[in-house]
């Protein structure tokens, strides 16, 4: 009978789901057979513990008799974290196995209902709170053991990984000012945003702003806890985070949660608790640069603000503490209230700025500044962006979904789109797809931002059309290099842009002053370019009025291009030229197939298919060969190796031989994929038949944003009679 109390006791736990069957069922067999013969309960708790089906805490709750909340709901209790005002665990689902924080609160049958109703009141508020720097509230329920005893009124929220600012202190001594204001600010916009929402935290101190591995600032357990009836009971020593007046009564001021962060950020700051005030009302607390002495006077002046003992002589609110912190977060030097900014170069880069984005005309000409549009349905987000953008120069609007964005850029052009996913109305992918199909600026940039999307996810955004992400929470340091980074490599491209079309430019008018003698060498190249094209017709089963359909195609499909705004300054009347000339060369690489793959008379096999794909790489690879050893007609060389190469790529980055998406594509092989598709429908082949043209300009459309580009679709639909009438008159 040795094995009765050990079975038994397994079978209790089990059916409490204590012990979760599926661990059980997972333990191998012999590790279950010693565990059911163990002598006594304390074998047994040390084997479970030991084969890590129960935890320390679960087997120390077990020797001393209490089961009781080990089990709540859904949620399996793991261990402790602690807190006063109710006890915070850590827990795990027991079907989805995730792992949760759980605050418990122990109600006795004679609370007044009327408390309770204003602590879920609070909780539904929490529940609907969603921040980057506060825990989210994911549910809630009861247990009671029996009508006499307590209910357990349990609140669960996210598990937030890192260790509390107590433990930071206490394990790496006081934060630098700079991380100082920058967990402040993060707290703050926290309290901004419940504090819009009538909820109070109550309970704030270091243990529970939890710090992330990434230096981020969580706030935990806000508007958790259950309220106490009339006045306060005298405490056991003072609450050295309270405010004076939660002494004497029952407070809900907001200004009362700003004394609290006050007295956090004094312990951040120095490791040391902040002094009592005097009791007077008139108390002022000593200089914190007694015992932090690289302290800015910008910051010291925000704590001692923040500990005044009068709740009048503090911040009015924590949107104010918000827009003064943001002063203390510069990386150089704190920049006086009063004083001017800096007048040059030199002193723009000593105090940590960008001259580039403090003083774009040079660059982005004729906007003034980099003009930013912020989309986020969070207005603590915006507002966060906002006031930090600002700082370094930069014009920022905001919108609060995504149809509001999309009328935002029917006003005025935008620079960068800061770009939240997760909106009401319309989400950010939608918004980002809509922008991409319809470009007013080939190189707006727009970086994409969520708290709930996975590695995957955030990948995927980029083949999407995002240029870059962010992870809520974000930092500042880190929304300002994103955003930095995104402006110049736009600045870097209008550069190129600008560079190619003065050098089409300088082209055309070399062309212009060349003389008969040299015409005529221009139209001997056109023809020999021709002739060279047609070699790979004797080999292809193409028909020679291919390739001059081809020319005529992509010249009307140009032209009608040139008046459409996003091709503004980028198509003139040399580039239309080189273009025709240059693409009946777009399949010259197929010279180096091997017949049976280039004569196959049915559709190619996959590994066929990867070698008949190389032909854009051996094309432009010749050409560029030519390139070197002859440095004349680089202009030329240049876009006919940009259409060899590149005019199967697809808008959505999943052409070949690159993969290059979007703008990256060369504009010129963008022209020649249309138009070289377009006839390619509409001719017969041996393993399919010719189409109609209404049927080939569905098929085409079908590819807006995916294989071509949107803008150049758009052009294409104001010249359909055009290509008809082409491939009419230039029939085989």
């Amino acid at each position: 009978m040795k094995n009765a109390p050990a079975a038994a006791l397994l079978g209790q736990w089990q059916r409490s789901r204590l012990l979760l069957a599926e661990d059980w069922e997972n333990t191998p067999a012999d590790v279950r057979r010693r565990l059911a013969a163990a002598p006594d309960q304390e074998g047994l708790l040390a084997g479970l513990v030991e084969h890590r089906l129960l935890t320390p805490y679960q087997a120390d709750q077990l020797r001393a008799g209490v089961a009781f909340g080990l089990v709540l709901g859904n949620y399996r209790v793991l261990d402790r974290l602690g807190g006063p005002g109710g006890a915070f665990y850590h827990a795990e689902h027991m079907r989805l196995r995730t792992r949760v924080a759980v605050k418990v609160l122990s109600v006795a049958p004679g609370q007044p209902p009327t408390l309770l109703r204003r602590f879920f009141q609070d909780l539904r508020t929490a529940a609907r709170l969603r921040h980057p720097n506060l825990a989210a509230v994911l549910d809630a329920g009861e247990e009671t053991a029996d009508s006499s005893g307590p209910v357990l009124h349990y609140v669960v929220s996210e598990h937030v990984e890192g260790i509390d600012l107590k433990e930071r202190v206490a394990r790496h001594g006081p934060f630098s000012p700079a991380e100082t204001a920058n967990l402040a600010h993060q707290i703050a916009g926290a309290l901004a945003e419940a504090h819009g929402k009538d909820l109070l935290h109550g309970d704030l101190r270091p243990s529970k702003v939890r710090v992330t591995p990434e230096g981020d600032a969580v706030l935990t357990d806000f508007g958790l806890a259950l309220p106490s009836q009339g006045r306060r009971p005298p405490a056991e020593g003072r609450d050295p985070y309270a405010a004076p007046e939660e002494a004497d009564a029952l407070v809900r001021d907001p200004r009362t949660d700003l004394y609290r962060l006050g007295a956090i950020l004094f312990w951040c700051l120095t490791g040391r608790l902040p002094p009592a005030p005097d009791g007077s009302g008139n108390g002022v607390h000593p200089s914190l640069r007694s015992w932090c002495g690289d302290c800015p006077a910008g910051l010291e002046g925000v704590v001692v603000r923040l500990l005044a003992p009068r709740p009048e002589d503090r911040f009015p609110g924590a949107p104010a503490l918000v827009r003064t912190l943001l002063t203390c977060l510069d990386d150089g030097p704190t920049p006086s209230a009063n004083g001017p900014g800096p007048k040059d170069e030199t002193a723009i880069r000593a105090a940590g700025r960008d001259p580039a984005l403090l003083a774009p005309a040079r660059l982005l000409a004729p906007t003034p500044s980099p003009r930013l549009l912020i989309v986020d349905d969070e207005p603590s987000i915006r507002l966060f962006c906002r006031y930090a953008l600002q700082l370094e120069g930069l014009e920022c609007d905001e919108a609060s979904d995504g149809k509001q964005a999309l009328a935002a850029f029917q006003r005025r052009p935008y620079d960068l789109v800061l770009l939240d996913i997760d909106m009401p109305v319309m989400n950010g992918l939608e918004v980002c797809r809509r922008l991409r199909n319809a470009p007013l600026d080939p190189h707006l940039k727009v970086i994409m931002f969520s708290g709930r999307a996975s590695s995957d996810d955030l990948a995927q955004m980029l083949l999407t059309g995002a240029d870059d992400c962010l992870t809520k929470p974000f930092t500042l340091v880190q929304l300002r290099s994103r955003v930095k980074a995104a402006l110049r490599l736009k600045v870097a491209q209008q550069r190129s842009d600008l560079l190619n079309r003065r050098l089409l430019v300088v082209n055309a008018e070399l062309e212009q002053h060349l003389s008969a003698r040299d015409s005529d060498l221009i139209q001997a190249r056109n023809a020999l370019v021709l002739a060279l094209a047609k070699l790979v017709e004797y080999r292809d089963t193409e028909t020679g009025a291919h390739l001059l359909r081809l020319q005529t195609y992509s010249r009307r499909l140009a032209e009608a291009a040139a008046q459409q705004p996003a091709f503004a300054g980028q198509i003139d009347r040399n580039f239309i030229d080189m273009l025709a000339c240059c693409a009946p060369l777009h399949d010259i690489g197929k010279v180096g197939l091997p017949d049976h793959i280039l004569l196959k008379p049915a559709k190619l096999e996959p590994d066929e298919r990867v070698v008949m794909q190389t032909h854009t790489v051996i094309g432009a690879d010749t050409l560029k060969e030519v390139a070197r050893q002859h440095g004349f007609a680089l202009g030329f060389l240049q876009m006919a190796m940009d259409i060899t190469r590149h005019h199967h790529e697809r808008y959505d980055g999943n052409g070949y031989p690159d993969r290059l998406a979007g703008s990256d594509i060369p504009l010129s092989a963008r022209l020649v994929s249309i138009a070289d598709v377009y006839d390619a429908l509409r001719s017969r082949r041996v393993y399919k038949p010719a189409l109609s043209h209404a049927v080939t300009v569905e098929l085409l459309l079908e590819g807006f944003g995916t294989q071509f580009d949107p803008a150049l679709l758009e052009a294409f639909r104001e010249c359909l009679g055009d290509f008809e009438q082409i491939y009419g008159r230039l029939a085989d």
